[in-house]
């Protein structure tokens, strides 16, 4: 048996998803066009840094543990094997960690207002 409420979450709710943040984008459009500069939502540099790093480390854990775990659980003595979904599933987790990890010593290593380009040139 399918589980046909999560698919219809998920076919539901992505568009949904992507309803809101049209209608987000929009706004600030809106207020652009305006002229009026919302700055009270935007973050500084250092708490975007902070939150990219946490996020990067959580999700790059994540996914090595996602790989090694069946290989730990059979040295445990739990029959675990690593199917090639679950080892997908580990490849792309560990791979987005990876990226925001990138990104991260990318944005660290870029002064905020220079006339630089994002890779020294100018």
């Amino acid at each position: 048996m399918t589980d046909w409420p999560v698919l219809l979450l998920i076919m539901e709710g992505i568009p949904f998803l992507a309803f809101v943040y049209y209608l987000d984008h929009k706004k600030k459009m809106y207020l652009l066009e305006r002229g009026v500069v919302d700055r009270g939502g935007e973050e500084s540099l250092d708490e975007r840094l902070e939150r990219r790093l946490s996020s990067g480390l959580f999700l790059s854990l994540t996914g090595a543990a996602i790989i090694i775990a069946p290989n730990l659980a059979r040295h445990a003595g739990i029959e675990a094997f690593l199917t090639f979904e679950l080892l997908l599933l580990g490849i792309v987790v560990l791979c987005s960690g990876l990226a925001m990890l990138l990104g991260y010593g990318i944005m660290r290593g870029r002064k905020p207002y220079s006339s630089e380009g994002i890779l020294g040139f100018k």
